[in-house]
């Protein structure tokens, strides 16, 4: 069904796409901004300094639960009146976070955060896919992921420059201050294309069988599972980045930020060339060249993980597996919303689940005492998502040239 002129000539105003971009980065950001901080907040509450990954993994087991409620909502309701919830009761758990006694207690906090915190990405790809789906979605995720790059690029410096002149808990504030800003945009500047959408009944039964056509459907499962291997890799430099930094080469946590931002860049040039690739070849194209690029990256660092190697070595590499990222994630979110059509909500709800929850395993397993150290667990674990991710967009290829012949 071809959306109204109206709808469509949205992606054509800056506003509009900056306002969907800082909704989309909104958990990024959550989870960037406090990254220099986690063994500060560790031995704050009396827990060594790796333990600080807990409030990454925490903020992931809410997260992504959670985005499977706010898809079958936006699409029962509209986007907007859950979006506004959503934001609201971000704001509140980030408040609470504030008030914690131990890190047990700020994880719980921030579960419920990225609980609320889900809804503001998950919306805002149902309204891209809105905008008319196939390349022009693409085009507008790639886009949105160039500024949406700019989250784990600033989130950290910011979190770094805080902590000079204040305690972590002037993150949360900030934290705050953002969920309130972006509900004063969204209904100004994303309302507009997000308002009058035919909506229908919500019912359990109508919620499985959307689910379970959209697992039948061969584009969403490639995109869903190039997402989830993909980010399997790229949430183990969340958790165990700054542990593994100062413990492995003496950084302290209050540099951590530029380091990371260096790395964090590369999701924007990714969806960057991603974006340009698309203007002369198909999306499916350039996923599979980032899940290439991921895959090369992930062997070398399979090779790192027995082999102590300088610090700007193992950062190039990181660089290059997180350009693959930048490629992979608008590619693969456009290729899987191109089937759900009137139910991309509910098709954007179970792409961010399960890529967090695959986020959120790979987090606490970086943190665990399952590995020697956290170089060690950064390099593995990305090493075993760059080559499943590979396998898993190769065998989709695959399946697509087999069904054209």
């Amino acid at each position: 069904m071809t959306p109204p002129r109206r709808e469509a000539a949205q992606t054509n105003r800056p506003m509009f796409v900056l306002t969907l971009a800082m909704l989309t980065a909104l958990s990024a950001t959550t989870v960037d901004i406090s990254l220099p901080a986690q063994p500060m907040i560790a031995e704050a509450f009396g827990a060594r300094a790796e333990a600080g990954g807990i409030i990454v993994s925490a903020y992931f087991l809410g997260y992504g639960p959670g985005q499977i409620v706010w898809g079958p909502l936006a699409d029962r309701f509209g986007r907007m009146l859950p979006l506004m919830i959503g934001l609201a009761g971000f704001v509140v758990a980030t408040l609470a976070c504030l008030i914690a006694d131990s890190l047990e207690t700020l994880a719980a906090f921030r579960l419920v955060q990225g609980v609320f915190g889900g809804s503001a990405p998950v919306i805002a790809r149902a309204i891209a896919r809105d905008q008319g789906g196939g390349a022009r979605t693409a085009r507008l995720l790639a886009t949105i992921a160039i500024i949406f790059g700019a989250a784990p690029l600033l989130a950290p410096l910011l979190g770094s420059a805080i902590l000079y002149f204040a305690d972590w808990t002037m993150q949360f504030w900030f934290l705050a201050a953002l969920g309130l800003v972006l509900m004063a945009a969204a209904p100004v500047f994303v309302g507009p294309a997000a308002g009058k959408r035919q909506t229908h009944v919500f019912s359990v039964g109508g919620y499985c069988s959307t689910v379970t056509a959209l697992f039948l459907q061969r584009d969403f499962l490639i995109g869903c599972g190039a997402i989830s291997s993909a980010m399997f890799g790229y949430a183990t430099l969340l958790s165990a980045g700054a542990a593994m930094a100062s413990t492995q080469y003496g950084i302290a946590p209050r540099e951590f930020g530029p380091l990371f931002a260096v790395a964090a860049s590369a999701v924007i040039f990714g969806a960057w060339f991603g974006g340009r690739l698309i203007r002369s070849r198909p999306p499916i194209a350039a996923l599979r060249i980032g899940a290439l690029i991921c895959a090369l990256a992930a062997m070398i660092l399979l090779i790192f993980a027995w082999i102590e190697v300088p610090l700007l070595v193992l950062w190039t590499t990181i660089f290059a597996y997180v350009f693959g990222f930048g490629m992979i994630l608008p590619m693969a979110n456009a290729i899987a919303l191109e089937p759900a059509g009137n139910s991309a909500g509910v098709a954007s709800s179970l792409l961010g689940a399960l890529s967090t929850a695959a986020g959120a395993v790979s987090a606490g397993l970086a943190a665990s005492p399952v590995f020697v150290s956290a170089y060690q667990a950064i390099c593995l674990i990305m090493a075993v998502a760059g080559i499943c991710c590979f396998a898993i967009v190769t065998a989709g290829v695959n399946a697509i040239k087999r069904g054209d012949a």
